[in-house]
């Protein structure tokens, strides 16, 4: 633990100004659909809730399941934790022993990093690279394998570049991994913010799959913690759900039985209207980094982020603290990854009226 720090992303937030306009946390600023309240409010005055079983509410679980229908999972198959934070940490330490290698992508949320060092194995990164925008290769992927890879993560649509896997990159993944027994940890927590085609799951073509998702970011509960863990393979869940009950018990009572309603028409609709909102200010922010700043960003394919390029302007580091002290909050694009220096991160979950504040503090900051 000594050896792991706090991430730039939480570093330059800690450090914010007064009334700075935050383009740092990917958290949603949309409201968490009144429905949603309304039932834990109810659930909260009306029943009593005392624990539910480690894994979850049966009928909450079996609700996951289903949304696998090609996996035909068991509700065995389905651990319910607190976010899917834990979800992810649950499964590092029931995958990766003391010297074992996984294989993270670059640039990628720092957690990875952070959750492998915890289980005590190696981070390994394969490039997902920046000339090529982002895109998934292969190639990168295939040369980070060893005989000591132990797991492979992706994360799709992607933080930090909201860039989505196609079923062909999936299918090589599948391919490459077909008969190591590497384990693949595939993190869906943006699958339900997507601006084009649904993105497909990796566990439709590997087996050996740890699906880790939530419902966080799709309706907006960050803070109800409420994240899973799914995969086909029942020792593997055997565990998870063991480590789960030892290190939380169970996730929050009120937080379970309202989000049976999480697959309702009115979450469905309430889901469409997140992807609209997304989609529409990514476009409008994209547009606004071209126009007055005459810099390029990634053009998202979903989440709520792009990378904006800003190579030509010098240390991203020293951009982002430029901005902060214009009460503008950006995650150096160093901080997941050395393949994403000289670009930002910058999370779209603002108004159109505060990003347009935004990029006009950024370019004082930056122009002078």
């Amino acid at each position: 633990m000594r050896g792991l720090q706090p991430t730039l992303i939480r570093q330059f937030f800690e450090r914010a100004l007064p009334d700075s306009i935050n383009f740092g946390l990917g958290e949603p600023d949309l409201p968490t659909p009144q429905f949603l309240r309304d039932e834990a409010a109810r659930i909260a005055r009306d029943e009593q809730n005392g624990y539910t079983s480690h894994p979850g509410i049966p009928a909450l679980r079996d609700k996951i399941a289903e949304q696998y229908p090609h996996l035909d999972l068991p509700r065995t198959g389905v651990v319910v934790t607190c976010g899917s934070q834990e979800a992810m940490t649950d499964a590092f330490m029931c995958v990766v022993d003391q010297g074992d290698e996984v294989l993270l992508p670059n640039p990628s949320f720092p957690a990875y990093d952070a959750c492998t060092r915890i289980a005590q194995g190696t981070p390994v990164y394969y490039r997902m690279p920046a000339d090529d925008d982002f895109k998934f290769d292969i190639s990168n992927f295939k040369a980070g394998i060893t005989e000591k890879t132990k797991a492979a993560v992706v994360i799709s649509p992607s933080n930090p570049t909201g860039k989505i896997m196609r079923p062909e990159d999936l299918k090589q993944i599948a391919e490459a991994l077909d008969g190591t027994g590497i384990w693949l940890i595939s993190d869906e927590i943006y699958s339900d913010l997507y601006f084009g085609e649904r993105p497909h799951s990796a566990s439709e073509y590997y087996d050996k799959t740890i699906i880790v998702s939530g419902l966080s970011k799709s309706l907006s509960m960050t803070g109800w913690r409420l994240g899973w863990a799914a995969s086909k393979d029942a020792a593997i869940m055997e565990a998870i759900q063991v480590l789960h009950g030892f290190t939380t018990v169970c996730t929050s009572t009120i937080t379970q039985k309202a989000s049976l309603l999480g697959w309702s028409d009115e979450a469905e609709a309430a889901k469409q209207h997140a992807r609209e909102v997304y989609k529409k200010r990514g476009e409008f922010l994209v547009d606004l980094f071209d126009k007055e700043l005459g810099l390029r960003a990634t053009s998202p394919e979903g989440a709520f982020y792009t990378m904006l390029d800003v190579r030509s302007l010098g240390d991203d580091v020293e951009i982002a603290e430029k901005c902060l002290q214009n009460r503008v909050v950006t995650v150096p694009g160093v901080a997941f990854g050395d393949e994403a220096k000289g670009f930002l991160r910058i999370s779209f979950c603002n108004t159109e009226e505060k990003m347009a504040e935004g990029v006009a503090r950024m370019k004082k900051a930056i122009r002078g």
